[in-house]
């Protein structure tokens, strides 16, 4: 199914179904999937339908969710039945691990798209950085040829000692 064919059969689930769900259910469109991603902090095939609880951050996938075939009319108005009786089962949520969880989603999805927008950009401007952090690393963990130097130094200072 197109997204255009998605699309018309969620408007007219919407406008048979006014009388039912208009209190509970705001019906949206969105064009392009990062919105959609960033919510269920993973990627979802396009078209795909996601129920938003925007109080506490949770979703509602339809039952049976498949990466192949978005859901049936069928599935759709099962969906937000159980969302209505209360037994549908949410995803996501506002707690620390979801918040943890989304931040390192959100950082993952920005890096993979720098890299694929810019890879040697990327590279130099991660590499860089990291390089000069493992020199200093180095230079403070690995000072030996530092405490050799004035080891030899205090060698010579022996050897010339002045003589009366």
């Amino acid at each position: 199914m197109r997204m255009q064919e998605f699309k018309d059969m969620l408007e007219a689930i919407a406008l048979n179904t006014r009388e039912l769900f208009h209190e509970h259910f705001v019906f949206g469109w969105v064009g392009t999937p990062e919105i959609a991603n960033s919510v269920a902090m993973m990627h979802l095939p396009v078209p795909s339908l996601l129920v938003i609880q925007p109080e506490t951050y949770q979703y509602f996938l339809p039952e049976g969710h498949s990466r192949e075939q978005p859901p049936s009319p069928q599935a759709v108005l099962e969906l937000l039945n159980t969302i209505l009786d209360g037994s549908a089962v949410p995803y996501g949520g506002d707690s620390f691990p979801y918040r943890l969880y989304r931040a390192y989603f959100e950082a993952k999805t920005a890096l993979a798209g720098m890299w694929r927008g810019n890879p040697v950009l990327t590279a130099v401007l991660f590499g860089l950085p990291l390089g000069f952090l493992s020199i200093i690393c180095y230079t403070t963990c690995c000072c030996d040829v530092l405490e050799a130097s004035d080891d030899d130094e205090e060698a010579d200072e022996a050897s010339h000692e002045k003589k009366e």
